[in-house]
C-alpha cells in the first residue's frame, strides 16, 4: 500500500518558487486597470487599422506599443512605465490631431457613425490620461 501525505507549502517557499519563474503579475489594482486600459487602446487600434486601412502604420506602431505597455505594466516591469511615458505624448497628439481633423471636415455630429467615432477619439484620449496617472501614482511597485 502507497500512503500519501498531504504537505502545504509555506508562503515564503510560494514566493521562492514564483521568483524562479520571473513572470508573476502585479497585484496592485491601479496597474491592473492600466493594464487593462493598454490592452484595450491597443485591441481598439489594430481593430480600426484592420477594418479600414492597413496603411495606418502609426496607429499600427502606438497599438503595438500599448500593448507592449499594458503587458509591461501587468507584470510589474519598470519598462512598463517608460513605455507609458513614451506613448502617452504620441497617444494624446494623435488622438487629438484625428479629432481636429474629424471635426474640421464632418462636424461633430453629421451622422451616427461620425459621433462614434468622435466619441471614441476623447475615450482614447481619456484612457491615455487616466492609465498615465495610475502608472505613475504606482511607480514605486514596479520592478
Amino acid at each position: 500500500m502507497i500512503y500519501v501525505t498531504l504537505c502545504y507549502a509555506s508562503d515564503r517557499e510560494l514566493k521562492a518558487l514564483a521568483g524562479k519563474a520571473g513572470l508573476e503579475r502585479t497585484h496592485a489594482t491601479g496597474l491592473l486597470v492600466a493594464s487593462a486600459i493598454f490592452f484595450v487602446l491597443g485591441a481598439y487600434g489594430l481593430v480600426f487599422s484592420a477594418l479600414y486601412d492597413m496603411g495606418l502604420i502609426p496607429l499600427i506602431a502606438l497599438s503595438v506599443v500599448s500593448l507592449a505597455t499594458g503587458i509591461g505594466v501587468l507584470l510589474g516591469r519598470r519598462f512598463g512605465l517608460w513605455l507609458t511615458l513614451l506613448l502617452f505624448p504620441l497617444g494624446i497628439v494623435e488622438a487629438i490631431a484625428t479629432l481636429f481633423y474629424s471635426v474640421t471636415l464632418a462636424g461633430w455630429y453629421s451622422n451616427d457613425m461620425v459621433a462614434a467615432f468622435n466619441a471614441s477619439l476623447v475615450l482614447y484620449a481619456a484612457g491615455l490620461i487616466i492609465s498615465l496617472l495610475l502608472v505613475i501614482d504606482k511607480r514605486s511597485q514596479l520592478k
